[in-house]
């Protein structure tokens, strides 16, 4: 068998349904040096048998661990914290790859010298039949930002890639993720505002590279479940980490910084935050301002919003 250059982790939470799709997609990668980490987070279907099942008949190795659920947010750092290999990508356990994704991206990561500066391949997702969900990238791809592709470029859409390992463990070991709470949704920008903040690098492809399926009926989709009232902590913490991570940088995108700081007060509402602990926990001091200003705005949007 050879050496693994690429660990593909897979959160999962009873997926056991549409894990067989993930597999057969990671079975016809015409890149073969890999191995998979599958996570999962508390199933209580069929997951653990279905994928003892893929073990015995995978031609490359096949990670399984099983934890109490904790939710995606711990459960993908977990896994991460497992790889070795030089790069790695997370696959969400109802999404698929094109059969040469793996080979797309790894070869983008060889052309790069200085690793160091950079954290991910950040591709295109393509719908059930192919065509690219949301926009493609200017330029025909650049190197640069998340905070640029999405407010300089406008680029929208749900994107997916590869990431360098030891970047984005480094980055990971800084961030102090204990004291978020285990069990609810809370968005992976969370993190991913703080590293792209400090400049550290994303090089953007415009090859789909993950083929994203609807599940409209599954219970357990986080997009299906994400504006519920128990997720509304995470969305929070969400906006509060996009306003406190790029700060200076986004007085040129006044809607932007105006959405998320009504979006930060609006759910802070919900969850009954004491207004001076809402303000306190802003970094930047004119933010802290622009906020006591509009609040009375957000609480009464909460209330049309959120409370109804």
């Amino acid at each position: 068998m050879r050496t693994a250059k690429i660990t593909i982790v897979t959160p999962t939470f009873n997926r056991a349904h549409t894990l067989k799709r993930a597999f057969d997609s990671l079975l016809n990668q015409t890149f073969k040096d890999f191995k998979w980490i599958i996570m999962d987070d508390g199933s209580t279907d069929d997951t653990e048998d279905v994928v003892r099942g893929f073990q015995v008949v995978s031609p490359f190795v096949i990670e399984y661990h099983y934890s109490p659920n904790k939710h995606k947010f711990h459960t993908v750092f977990e896994g991460i914290e497992k790889v070795e290999t030089t790069y790695f990508t997370i696959l969400d356990s109802d999404d698929s790859y094109p059969v040469d994704a793996l080979e797309v991206l790894y070869k983008e990561c060889e052309k790069i010298e200085n690793q160091d500066e950079f954290i991910s391949i950040m591709g295109l997702s393509g719908d059930e039949e192919g065509k690219v969900v949301g926009d493609e990238y200017p330029n025909g791809g650049f190197d640069g930002s998340i905070f640029e592709m999405r407010y300089k470029y406008k680029v929208r859409g749900d994107k997916n890639g590869m990431f360098f390992t030891k970047t984005y463990q480094r980055e990971l070991e800084k961030f102090d993720y204990s004291g978020i709470p285990k069990g609810i949704y809370i968005p992976q920008s969370v993190f991913f505002n703080v590293y792209d903040a400090k400049g550290v690098k994303t090089r953007f492809i415009n090859k789909i590279i993950r083929n994203y399926h609807k599940d409209e009926n599954d219970e357990a989709s986080v997009s299906n479940t994400r504006w519920s009232g128990k997720n509304r902590y995470g969305l929070m913490l969400g906006h509060l980490s996009f306003l406190n991570a790029y700060q200076k940088q986004l007085f040129p995108y006044p809607k932007a910084l105006l959405r998320n700081l009504i979006g930060y007060q609006m759910y802070a509402i919900s969850q009954n935050k004491d207004f001076s602990k809402m303000i306190q926990d802003v970094k930047n001091p004119f933010i802290k301002i622009l906020g006591v200003i509009l609040f009375p705005f957000s609480y009464f949007y909460s209330l049309i919003k959120l409370l109804d």
